[in-house]
């Protein structure tokens, strides 16, 4: 493990004066997530703030229809506290099952909020019950502070203080965990609210691979009419999960189906029906397999997006290096090697990991647009993370004109060797989607001509039609594996 040095303030203004002036300093909740990263040379911060000794993040109180919890309060003392069972008996219970006795001694609420772990329980729970984030900066909505894999809406410095939580008309979380290490396959959280208008429902899914996130399907239906039958036929497509070794995207899928019709039935006191069957495909129909066109070892992805731009201009674009260092996420530096060959560094974060990549990029096989108004390239990527791995890739892009816009699909195959290995295809398929998700907004942004500005003087939204799918869509159980054994 990287020396560090280790702060201990004993109030909030300290620890604050500690982030301000060490910019890589890394605030320590119950340090489940980083300290584990830190052993394994996945992050290197400089300074370690431990906030164990402030008082102000360590209260649990009830106000009225509030519950605050202090972000430093440990799953085991939320599980034990009379208060949190009286107002919200979920919230206990769901304290009461995540890991072991000694990491819900350890481990903190802030902590796990913070580093929105794709698999962890509390994201799940503070969605579905709509509370409020507080840091001392800003209040932050549930529906706000949660940003996708390892990500949310805290800023460089900002510290989560407390978690506000409305009482619920009713609430419940079941999780379908993975036995060593108890972090969810699948976890559904279902909250019943009272609204001015009579009652809402909000269902939130965590473990399928891509983060925390809402059912609105389900919660739709729910608000509707409060019974399990209200589901129907309602399921959740294979589509919005990831599989990994544990489970596959379609098990995944049906089983937040099965336990979110469990759960309202336990609250309704209905009879708990079976999930409707998945029909069975018909043997007689021949499925002629798609044959990949990035072949080899490997992972591979692919996605499409759609641009609101002429094929031309996105060609241009890609070959443009100035226009490359500007989209890639994380990019420090980008030198040209020779013809459409480049060296770049990159520092990606993400979560507890933090690693910086020395990266040869090149294209070769280039069809520039013709008459049929398509193109395509390929590129070839390796980068090193010194101890951390190596990993490297070949992608397939072809671009099409789609009416006024252009459509981009790609397939790419990646390999990882190293600890960077150790943390797992899901987490490495998320991540790389939420990147990529990333790049092609930046390269929409870049690629589009000025306009003027609106009538408030601010600048009109630019349209990313279609927001990548897939790319780095498999980083996101690559830590998972990692931190659940």
């Amino acid at each position: 493990m990287q020396a560090f040095v280790y702060l201990r303030p004993q109030s909030l203004g300290e620890a604050l004066a500690f982030a301000q002036q060490h910019g890589e300093a890394r605030p320590l909740a119950g340090g489940q997530s980083l300290l584990a990263a830190m052993k394994l040379g996945l992050n290197a911060p400089s300074h370690l703030i431990d906030l164990q000794d402030i008082p102000d993040l360590q209260d649990i109180r009830v106000a009225g229809e509030s519950l605050r919890v202090g972000a430093m309060v440990t799953h085991s003392q939320i599980a034990r506290s009379s208060a949190v069972q009286a107002f919200c008996p979920m919230l206990a219970a769901m304290a009461a099952g995540i890991a072991d006795e000694q990491v819900r001694a350890v481990g903190t609420i802030g902590g796990s909020l913070a580093n929105n772990d794709p698999a962890a329980c509390w994201p799940a729970g503070v969605l579905a019950l709509d509370a409020t984030l507080v840091t001392d900066r800003r209040s932050i909505a549930a529906d706000a502070f949660f940003q996708g894999l390892y990500t949310t809406a805290l800023q460089p410095g900002e510290l989560l203080l407390a978690v506000h939580f409305p009482r619920p008309l009713c609430a419940a979380y079941h999780k379908q965990e993975q036995p060593a290490s108890r972090f969810a396959l699948v976890g559904v959280a279902i909250a019943r609210m009272a609204t001015p208008s009579g009652a809402s429902v909000r269902v939130a899914l965590t473990g399928l691979g891509q983060g925390v996130w809402r059912w609105t399907a389900a919660e739709a239906a729910l608000s509707a009419r409060w019974s399990a039958a209200a589901f129907g036929t309602l399921e959740l497509a294979e589509s919005q999960a990831l599989g990994d070794v544990h489970a596959s995207a379609a098990y995944r899928a049906h089983l937040a189906g099965v336990w979110s019709r469990r759960l309202v039935a336990r609250l309704t006191g209905e009879p708990q029906a079976r999930s409707p069957r998945r029909p069975r495909a018909d043997p007689s129909v021949a499925v002629t397999p798609v044959e990949p066109a990035v072949a080899g070892p490997g992972t591979l992805l692919a996605g499409s997006h759609l641009l609101a731009l002429p094929l031309a201009r996105v060609w241009e674009g890609i070959l443009d290096p100035e226009i490359l260092r500007r989209c890639i996420p994380g990019c420090e530096g980008l030198q040209a090697l020779g013809p459409h060959a480049y060296a770049a560094t990159v520092k990606i974060g993400l979560g507890p990991v933090s690693a910086r990549f020395t990266t040869q990029i090149s294209l070769s096989d280039l069809q520039v647009p013709g008459p049929a108004m398509t193109a395509a390239c390929k590129l070839h990527f390796e980068g090193h993370a010194g101890g951390l791995g190596h990993g490297q890739g070949t992608a397939r892009v072809r671009l099409s004109q789609a009416g006024p816009q252009t459509r981009l699909d790609w397939q790419a195959r990646t390999q990882v060797s190293g600890r960077i290995a150790q943390l797992g295809n899901r987490l490495i398929e998320a991540t790389a989607r939420k990147l990529s998700e990333e790049f092609f907004t930046r390269l929409a942004t870049a690629l589009e001509p000025a306009e003027p500005s609106t009538a408030t003087g601010q600048a009109p939204t630019l349209p990313l039609l279609s927001p990548l799918q897939r790319l780095f869509a498999r980083l996101e159980h690559f830590l998972h594996a990692l931190f659940r054994r």
